[in-house]
């Protein structure tokens, strides 16, 4: 039989890395709620446009703070920017609005991370119903609006020992005696 000698591994260098992890998270879904747009960047004198559709624009959502942290979460507000198109019976139009949706977020670590941890999130919205065409700018809408928020913390990590070395492989049949 073979004597195998298992080295140790070599030990880590001394620190480690930083990983992001998530501190607080939350999620809500409004559906089937009124909401009154103040529509921007349309020409002047442009009324009886309907709305056609409305969309959030993923990469300029926001979040800010409303508060200190309660039992209840930490109290955010993301800032949704929508794209919306609307038609007058000849043409089509683009507009840009924003809503704001409250939200409560859980923590999931050590509150101590909470005030450097740095916000993150997601939305989708979809328009159900326009409540009749435009005017001086403003369109009432219902829309189904659902958002993601998350405050993630970078967080140190170290390096540790390793793991166990594997035990020798067994022998799928018994060895064979010698004869003497």
């Amino acid at each position: 039989m073979q004597n195998i000698d298992p080295r140790p591994c070599r030990p880590l260098p001394p620190g480690g890395f930083l990983m992001q992890q998530i501190v607080a998270s939350g999620q809500v879904y409004l559906r089937y709620e009124r909401f009154s747009l103040c529509l921007e960047g349309l020409p002047c004198g442009l009324d009886q446009a309907r709305l056609q559709a409305v969309s959030a624009d993923p990469c300029n959502v926001r979040v800010e703070r409303r508060g200190c942290c309660c039992r209840g979460g930490i109290p955010v507000t993301l800032i949704l920017p929508l794209c919306c198109q609307l038609c007058d019976g000849c043409q089509q139009w683009s507009a840009s609005a924003r809503i704001e949706v409250p939200l409560q977020l859980r923590s999931c670590g050590d509150p101590r991370d909470i005030d450097r941890a740095v916000p993150a999130a997601n939305a989708c919205v979809r328009l159900v119903r326009a409540c009749g065409p435009c005017e001086n700018g403003r369109a009432d809408v219902w829309l189904d609006v659902w958002a993601q928020a998350w405050l993630t913390a970078c967080r140190p990590m170290y390096g540790g020992g390793c793991p166990p070395p594997c035990p020798d492989p067994l022998p799928l049949y018994p060895q064979p005696c010698r004869m003497r």
